[in-house]
Parts: C-alpha cells; structure tokens; sequence
C-alpha cells in the first residue's frame, strides 16, 4: 500500500448527535445524527496521486468559471457569509477580498475547492450515503510577506446539477482534528465507524477488498482485517519455569477508524456551476501500529452501486 493514502486534505464539522435520529419523508433514517450533518470540507487538488483523481480537469473548471464570473455571467456570493443568509458579490469585492486590482489571477495559485455540505446515512434496510452540497468556493493559496496564506475566493450555492464533471473521484476524509481547530469536537467517530463496520458484518452486502475490488471478502476476513485475532502465547513462570500457554485475543478497535476513504462522481451545471456528488463507495481506514511502526490500511471497501471502481 502506499505510503501515503493522498495529500487531499478534509477537514470536518458535525454538530452533537445525541438525540434520536431522524426519519426521511421516505422512511428512511439518518444514523448520523437527528437532523442534517452539516460538514466543511477542504478538498486539496492532488498532484501526485493522480489516478485517485485523474478525470477531475481542475485547471478547465477554474478557468472556465472565471472567464463567467468576469462576463457577469455567473452568480457568486461572499464566502464569509452563512449559507442561509447569503450576500452577492461584485467583481470589485472580490478583487478587494483578494487584494488585487483585477481578477486576473493566477490559477495555478487555487490548489482546492472548499464545500459546505449535508450528510445522510442509512445502513438499516439498504446503505445510502448522500452529500448534499449547500455551497463551494475556490480556495487561493499564496505568499504574503513570507507567511502562507489560505483564502476563499467566493462562494457558490446551490446542487442543481446533472453534467458530469468527473468520475471516480477518490480521497481521504480525516475524522481527526489534526489541526487542532475543533472542527471535529463534536462528531461521534465512534458511532460512524461501528455503523460501517457493523454493515459489513451484517453479511446481507458484499464487501470487497480495496486491493482488488473483484474479491469479495467474507466475515472473517473482514474481522481478522480489522484486528481483530486470537494469538496464542508461550511464556514462563518466573517462580517455577514451567512453561504457560495463554490466549490472546484482540479486538476490532474502533477508535483505530481515523479517516474514511470516499468513491464518487461529480456533477456540475454549467449555468450556475453549482456542484453535486453521488457516493459510489466507502471505504475506513484503520490506523495502528505494527511493531511499533505506524500503520495505515484500507480494511474493506463498501460499493454503493452495481458499479466497482478500483482504487489501487
């Protein structure tokens, strides 16, 4: 496995979930939490692991929404504004947000796309997993005054969307506030992960091996995957030198579900360039040590329809 999964960088916001959950007009529930999941999400265009990402052309929808934006012909909204209270942007706040005197910017300086989105979940009849988008905004990385510096751009709302931008777009989804910002304080990682898990457990959905996703696993292998082994283990009494035979077992730790590796396809519209992603597959990563070495691995990977995308 690689050793890195990918340099694409999430970060995550959920609000508490510590009421019943809610159902759907069509009887579905959300597992998550009682109402929507809003989560922040900074998606960093990847440059090395390019088959992770290899039909998003990010330079084409950069360049292709600026060259609307200067035309007036596309609709954006100040991106340090709440989504339920949303305020336009001209072409002179963005260029005074930017600091520059046109938006004649260089493109290859937005390296990522910030989304705001809403999560669903459902693994008790079927397995749905949606994101719904509310809005997204490029983001500019730069150099000030030798600090680096992340802004966005602006903002654009809405998921009205049904051309396809990219397929199979794969990346890493970090459960941990990694940069100590609290955007995750309040996210029940343990009860995301155990909803996955136990669905692959279940045995009524083939699970599949990310290493080749033509191999379907079974239970056991899901489990020993997962950690979870029986060791047996030769010691001695110190007192009598007799030698003991004790049996070890360990098991699935979920706390070791760190981040989650999502498959999916992009949709836009080409009037308004709202975005929209279907989620294809699912997939924990585990994070642990093995002889005192950090480890990461991908223990299964869940498809949400008949089609299987590989990963590696």
């Amino acid at each position: 496995m690689k050793n890195s999964i990918l340099l694409t960088i999430v970060i995550s916001c959920f609000i508490s979930c510590n009421e019943v959950e809610k159902k759907t007009n069509d009887n579905r529930v959300n597992l998550l939490l009682p109402t929507s999941v809003p989560v922040s999400q900074l998606f960093v265009f990847d440059t090395i692991n390019t088959d992770w990402q290899k039909s998003l052309l990010s330079a084409n929808l950069i360049s292709r929404v600026f060259e609307m934006f200067n035309k007036s012909e596309l609709t954006v909204f100040d991106p340090n504004t709440d989504d339920t209270n949303l305020t336009k942007y001209t072409k002179e706040q963005v260029c005074n947000n930017l600091g520059v005197n046109s938006v004649s910017l260089n493109y290859n300086e937005i390296k990522g796309l910030f989304f705001n989105e809403e999560w669903f979940l459902d693994t008790v009849k079927s397995f749905v997993f949606e994101k719904n988008i509310i809005s997204w905004s490029p983001v500019r990385y730069f150099n000030r005054n030798n600090e680096k510096i992340k802004k966005l751009i602006f903002k654009i709302s809405g998921n009205d969307a049904s051309e396809i931008l990219a397929k199979n777009i794969i990346y890493e989804f970090n459960l941990e506030d990694t940069v100590n910002q609290g955007f995750v304080k309040n996210i029940d990682v343990a009860k995301l992960s155990k909803l996955l898990i136990d669905k692959a457990l279940s045995g009524n959905m083939k699970v599949y091996n990310p290493m080749n996703v033509d191999e379907e696993l079974s239970v056991e292998q899901i489990k020993k995957r997962l950690g979870e082994r029986i060791d047996t283990v030769i010691t001695e009494e110190p007192e009598t030198s007799e030698m003991i035979q004790r049996i070890i077992k360990s098991n699935i730790n979920l706390e070791e579900i760190k981040s989650i590796v999502f498959i999916e396809d992009w949709y836009y519209n080409p009037k308004t360039y709202a975005i929209k992603k279907i989620v294809k597959g699912i997939a924990p990563v585990r994070h642990y040590y093995k002889f005192d070495e950090s480890v990461k691995s991908i223990s299964f990977v869940l498809f949400l329809t008949n089609e299987k995308t590989k990963i590696f």
